[in-house]
This record gives C-alpha cells, structure tokens and sequence, in this order.
C-alpha cells in the first residue's frame, strides 16, 4: 500500500515550474497513485499526455517547449498542430504526440533556417511556418483560426511573401485563399470560423472585433457593419444587458451559439444572418422615408 505522500512540499521534490514525466516522479518517491491524488487535489496539472506541471507553474511558450522536448529525440522538429500548441495558437487537450516529425533542415518538409526558432530548449516551426503548413493542411475554418492565433508574430506582407515557396503542393489554393483573409482581432476559432463564412455569403464585409459604445457600455461585437449598425456576436460573448444596451443604441445584434458556429451546416446559420441582416434594411428603409 502506498504511503501518504504529504502535498505541500511538491517543491522538495520537483521544481514547481517545470513539467515532468511520471518516470521522474517515480524517480523521487512520488508513486503513480500519489501522483493521481496530486492531480485530483488540482495541485498538478496534466500539460501533455504523459506530462504534468504544478499547478501553480504559468502557461508560457517556454513552458508548453518544455513539456513536449520530455517527449522528443535529439533531432526531433515540432510542426504542425503541437507547434501550433506550443505557440499558443492552439488548445487541443490531448495535444496529440503523432505531429512530432523527425527530420532535418531539408527533406520531405523542405525547412529552412529561417523556418525554425527554439522555444523550451526544442526546435520547434516558427509561427508563421507553422501557419504556412496549417494553412494548407488543416480544413479552411480551423486552419484560419490558426492563421489568425499566429497572426500577431507576423505581418501578412510576411506571409503572402511566402506564398510561392509552396506552389504546387497539397493545400496551396486554400492557403492563398485565407492569407487574404487573416486577422488578428479574432479572439477564438468561431470567430474565425465566423467571419470566414461570413465572407463568403450575401454580406457586406465586416470589420471584426468592433467596440460600440451602447449608453454607458463598451460592447465588443465579432463582427459588424458600422453604416447599417448590424452585427454578430458569439453568445459566451455578450451580456443581456450588453444587448438591450446595443439595441437602445440603433444597432441590430445577431447572437450565435459558439458550438452552433462552429460544428454545424455553416449554409445554415449563414442564411440566417442574411435574412436578418435584410430585414434590418427593410426596418432601416421604413424609419428613412417615415422620419424623412
């Protein structure tokens, strides 16, 4: 039977912020039971599968670098989803193992130097060759989320700068196709998702991550057309109050499940806000030649 591990001086035993493996738990007396209570207690947390940290660690770059280098071989590259993952433009939970390729600076991925920086203590894509390779090989709405995530560690000059670098290869239409389109005031993947189905149905473009103010409240708005004071907002997003505020204000606010937006018919909701975008400029009409 296992002992009773005493919780509170995890610190005596394992750096309180850096990952470890169960193997090195084992290694200072820290059985797998313990460990399990550890986690249970919400004192560790579970980072990778296979990987834990303390709970009071702070989600870094370097941290989520060095919780995957426990899994890696010397020559090891991160790419694809788990670089995206140790970038921060993703959160997959597992992040899964099978992205981690073996490989050199050429080869099959054709890397270059400049593809690759050390995040953690591990050669890992750099954020906008990761968002070249997602850009490409993940389906459009995902892969515009990580577009978008990346966005800030570069500017889409840099991006479409890079364009011709992967003519020919799998997935270079859609990603010409979305670098048009990236833009980092999206906050989540529906939003992405959002307005990249947006743009492509009836609608006038958007601008994204608008703030109105309605009375005496700033409202963020996912996307919204200023001259027809029309909108969309994520549900999570918005308050009661934020929209009777938004509606006292003129403006006319469709509010969106996060999950509808993301897993269903995208034809469907997409519809939707055509209608009521249509119906706004019917209201819109009437109040014009009423109120001359």
């Amino acid at each position: 039977m296992d002992r009773t591990l005493p919780l509170h001086p995890l610190h005596a035993l394992l750096p309180l912020d850096e990952p470890f493996t169960p193997a090195m738990a084992r290694a200072v007396g820290i059985s797998s039971r313990a460990l399990s209570r550890m986690l249970s207690a919400g004192l560790v947390r579970r980072v990778l599968r296979g990987v834990y940290v303390a709970s009071t660690a702070s989600p870094s770059a370097s941290l989520r670098g060095s919780s995957v280098g426990l899994l890696l071989g010397p020559r090891d590259i991160v790419v694809d989803r788990t670089a995206a993952w140790v970038h921060g433009a993703l959160q997959p939970d597992p992040v899964p193992v099978d992205v981690l390729a073996r490989g050199s600076l050429g080869g099959r991925r054709r890397l270059l130097g400049r593809d690759l920086v050390t995040v953690g203590g591990i050669r890992v894509t750099s954020p906008l060759r990761t968002a070249l390779d997602l850009g490409r090989l993940l389906p459009p709405g995902a892969a515009l989320g990580v577009l978008d995530a990346l966005a800030g560690s570069f500017s889409q000059v840099e991006l479409l700068a890079e364009l011709p670098r992967f003519a020919g290869q799998r997935g270079i239409a859609q990603l010409r196709t979305l670098a048009a389109q990236v833009d980092s005031r999206s906050t989540c993947s529906a939003e992405s998702v959002l307005r990249l189905h947006w743009n492509a149905a009836n609608l006038p473009t958007p601008v994204p991550g608008r703030l109105v103010v309605a009375g005496s409240r700033l409202v963020r708005l996912s996307l919204a057309v200023d001259q027809r004071q029309f909108g969309v907002v994520l549900a999570s997003q918005v308050s009661a109050a934020d929209l009777l505020a938004l509606e006292g204000a003129g403006w006319w606010v469709v509010v969106l499940p996060e999950e509808r937006v993301l897993s269903a018919d995208p034809t469907i909701w997409t519809r939707h806000l055509e209608r009521e975008f249509h119906q706004h400029l019917l209201h819109q009409v009437r109040d014009e030649e009423e109120f001359g």
